[in-house]
Formats: structure tokens, C-alpha cells, sequence
């Protein structure tokens, strides 16, 4: 009897230890995922990284780009290099503003007749938009911890519609139709449209 009770004192002592070993094995079904904090990056300067490095302002009239400098031995220079950077990033939004505009136009309206004049008038405003960096001005600026240059740029909406009019305009002279200025007219409005 003895030994009846010593085996089932065992296996009752076995069976509450796996239990406890199973509850501590699981998790809570109410229990949040942990999430590890964004890693603090300390610039050159002392500097903590903003928060415009990862995460680029978001506006209604302006648009904010993040160029970085590696060029150059000099703060100067690779100031400048982050700025021709954010410049490049700047042409390649304009050009794909205006080829998805211009796209959306013809499959809008259902214009194939004239695509030679379209696709003159689409190379012909990326190549203004492009050219014209007046608008580009610089926000704020960081140095991250190999000592590259950070910038923040802003960019205003309005002044891609300026070049896109222009040329246009200069595009309605040359075909000098009023057709063409009715094309161009609704070409413009599909720009608007895309930077809403």
C-alpha cells in the first residue's frame, strides 16, 4: 500500500510539474508583441538623427526630399553634393509627375490620333521641369555618424505647374492650333489632378 501511495505521489508530482513547466512555456493570449524601440543614431555633430531622416514630411503644397552628401572632403562640398542629390530626386519626381499626368491624359480622353505632338510635349516638359530648380529650397540639415551630409529639401508643388504651363504654352505657339490648346488645356488639368 505503501508503495501505491509513493508511485501515485510521484506521478502526481511529475504531472503538476509538467503542468507548470507547459504554463510557463506559453504566452498569454492577451499579451501584446513587444516591439523594440527605434535604434538612437548620434550624429557627427553630437547630434541625435531627426525624425525627417526616416520618416520625409508629408504636405499639401510642398514636396520634402532627403538628399545625402558623400561627396567631397569639405562640409561645404558635401553639403553641396547632398543638395544636387535631393535636386536629382526632385527631376525624377517631376519627370514621373508629368509622364503619369500625360499618360493618364491620353488613355483618359482616348487620344491616339496626334501621339508624336503628346510625346513632344511630354519631352519637352520634363526637360523644362528638370532644368528649373528655383524653386528647391533647403530646411534642415544633419551630419549622420560617418559624417555624410543629410539635407532636407522642400520643393513647392506649385512651381512643377509653372514649368508643365509653360510649356504648353510654348507647345500651343508651335502647333499654333486651337485644338492643340484645348489638348494641352485638359493635359494640364490631368497634371493637377496627380499632385492632389
Amino acid at each position: 500500500m505503501k508503495k501505491i501511495a509513493n508511485v501515485v505521489g510521484f506521478a502526481l508530482g511529475c504531472a503538476i510539474a509538467m503542468i507548470s513547466v507547459a504554463g510557463c512555456a506559453s504566452t498569454p493570449a492577451n499579451s501584446a508583441p513587444t516591439v523594440e524601440a527605434p535604434k538612437r543614431v548620434i550624429g557627427a555633430e553630437g547630434v541625435p538623427m531627426p525624425e525627417w531622416v526616416r520618416n520625409i514630411p508629408v504636405a499639401e503644397d510642398v514636396m520634402y526630399f532627403v538628399g545625402e552628401g558623400r561627396n567631397g572632403k569639405t562640409v561645404t562640398a558635401k553639403k553641396n553634393s547632398a543638395v544636387q542629390d535631393a535636386a536629382r530626386q526632385i527631376g525624377e519626381w517631376k519627370q514621373s509627375v508629368i509622364t503619369s499626368s500625360i499618360k493618364d491624359y491620353v488613355e483618359e480622353s482616348g487620344e491616339t490620333g496626334n501621339t508624336q505632338s503628346l510625346e513632344n510635349l511630354e519631352i519637352a516638359s520634363i526637360t523644362k521641369a528638370k532644368a528649373n530648380t528655383s524653386g528647391i529650397r533647403q530646411s534642415l540639415s544633419w551630419i549622420n555618424p560617418d559624417g555624410y551630409y543629410i539635407v532636407l529639401v522642400e520643393y513647392p508643388k506649385e512651381d512643377l505647374k509653372k514649368d508643365f504651363k509653360s510649356s504648353l504654352n510654348e507647345f500651343v505657339r508651335n502647333e499654333s492650333a486651337a485644338f492643340a490648346e484645348f489638348k494641352a488645356d485638359e493635359a494640364y488639368r490631368a497634371l493637377e489632378d496627380n499632385l492632389k
